[in-house]
């Protein structure tokens, strides 16, 4: 039997909608730059972030702040900690809201009934349990198969991530498959760690040069579906 582990953020649900609602109803008057942009470069600061915190460069409370900073200030807005607290409050509002679409129930309803599966996500285990809450994650994924770095000790794209999702799950990397989202963290470490990958780029980002490639690249949720009935 197959095994498909899954990524959550901007993979199992849409990341962007939080981040969007949030700038709609606090920034959008400060700037005309595209959201989707403005997204995009949260993403990236926020890995930083991320990083930085697990480092000790930065306090865990600080990741948010910096994310949010350094995304405005890419387009000239200047945004104080007290504001970015703020920002952040709406932005946790409006995660409690979270859905997972459609077309990715329908995935997960196949996958449950064809395939061994489970969930690798980075992020701290209070903030990640609370999405994957409010996703109803449970009603498709046994919680012991539910794995969230902070818990683990250990964040994509460390192989120890994907080497302790293995061993616990106890996996035949050559039947197994990841899917998510972002290059530089999914695909490189699930590939690094001897698995196949499914990247799902349904934001159509250009993909890195370098040796490492994902085994297949899709661009929608249909397109996805339609791949996995095929493993």
């Amino acid at each position: 039997m197959k095994n498909i582990i899954f990524d959550v953020d901007d993979t199992l649900y849409n990341l962007m909608e939080p981040f969007e609602k949030a700038h709609k109803e606090l920034m959008a008057a400060r700037t005309d730059a595209d959201c989707e942009e403005l997204f995009e470069a949260s993403r990236t600061y926020s890995d930083e972030a991320f990083c930085m915190s697990r480092e000790g460069k930065i306090s865990e409370d600080e990741e948010f702040a910096y994310r949010v900073q350094k995304t405005y200030a890419d387009v000239g807005v200047e945004v104080s900690k007290e504001e970015a607290k703020q920002f952040e409050e709406r932005y946790r509002y409006y995660q409690k809201h979270i859905q997972v679409p459609e077309i990715t129930k329908q995935i997960l309803d196949h996958c449950k009934e064809n395939y061994r599966i489970g969930i690798l996500t980075n992020g701290t285990t209070k903030n990640q349990g609370k999405k994957l809450e409010t996703l109803g994650s449970d009603h498709w994924f046994n919680p012991k198969t539910m794995f969230i770095s902070d818990s683990i000790g250990a964040a994509k794209p460390d192989v120890k991530a994907f080497h302790t999702v293995q061993k616990e799950m106890k996996l035949d990397p050559e039947e197994t498959w990841f899917i998510g989202d972002t290059f530089e963290i999914d695909v490189v470490g699930a590939k690094n760690s001897g698995w196949h990958v499914i990247w799902f780029n349904h934001r159509n980002r250009p993909m890195p040069e370098g040796d490492i490639v994902p085994d297949v690249e899709v661009t929608s949720g249909q397109e996805l579906f339609e791949y996995i009935k095929k493993l």
